[in-house]
């Protein structure tokens, strides 16, 4: 008989990764039914096809932006997804057709598994360990959008990217010094505002004296009292 998943199997989540639209490792142990799935590499910006190649993907090299299109026609990223991952996982469970997007943002390799399996009581009942660690990671995803809603309904676009850089900073560590692991047009894309609009904002954040740089190679932050301050202006 198959034995009660303790908690303690689940993988630590950090909740400032909510803030910063960035998920990894939530899956691992479903790379012990790999088996079941079917492998497939994609090249730099290739969409994943998922209308034809249909399943739940666990994602084990590389990085897949998630955007949605909204009513308008405008493209929203929501979630840039990292090795160890599920995705796909809402859609296959409700056969709900909504318009996302699943774009490489680097060399990926992608597992696919059956469109049914979620259904398939033998495998749910001989794998309670995934089906654990898909509903946790599902739970996360879910809290990770509500997240977004509340941060976007409250505050100014300024105080949007304040919240933004402030929750890398909390991410590396509190540090004054990081990496962003996004180009600001994917930063722009997750914060809802134009690309231009970001490049305003952190230009006067520059003035200001609040950071010093905004780049994949490197953040400053001279600021991190007033940074906060903006943050957390509502």
């Amino acid at each position: 008989m198959p034995q009660p998943v303790s908690s303690g199997m689940m993988p630590p989540f950090e909740t400032t990764l909510a803030r910063t639209g960035r998920i990894e490792g939530l899956n691992p142990c479903w790379e012990e039914v790999l088996h079941l799935a079917t492998r497939r590499e994609f090249e730099k910006d290739a969409v994943i096809p998922h209308t034809r190649w249909r399943g739940m993907y666990y994602l084990s090299r590389g990085a897949v932006a998630l955007s949605y299109i909204a009513a308008c026609g405008r493209e929203r990223l929501t979630l840039r997804v990292v090795p160890g991952c599920l995705f796909n996982e809402a859609r296959t469970v409700s056969s709900f057709e909504p318009g996302v997007v699943f774009q490489c943002l680097e060399p990926t390799e992608i597992w696919r598994f059956p469109e049914g399996l979620l259904q398939d009581e033998a495998f749910l009942s001989a794998h309670p360990r995934q089906v654990a660690s898909l509903l946790h990671s599902m739970g996360i995803k879910l809290l990770i959008h509500y997240t977004f809603l509340a941060d976007m309904g409250t505050g100014s676009r300024e105080s949007h990217v304040c919240r933004f850089i402030l929750n890398l900073s909390r991410q590396n560590g509190n540090a004054l010094r990081f990496p962003c692991p996004m180009r600001q047009q994917d930063v722009a894309a997750l914060l809802g505002i134009h690309r231009a609009t970001l490049a305003r904002i952190l230009r006067q954040l520059r003035e200001k004296g609040i950071i010093g740089a905004f780049s994949c190679k490197e953040v400053i932050i001279h600021d991190a009292r007033r940074l906060e301050e903006l943050a957390l202006n509502n």
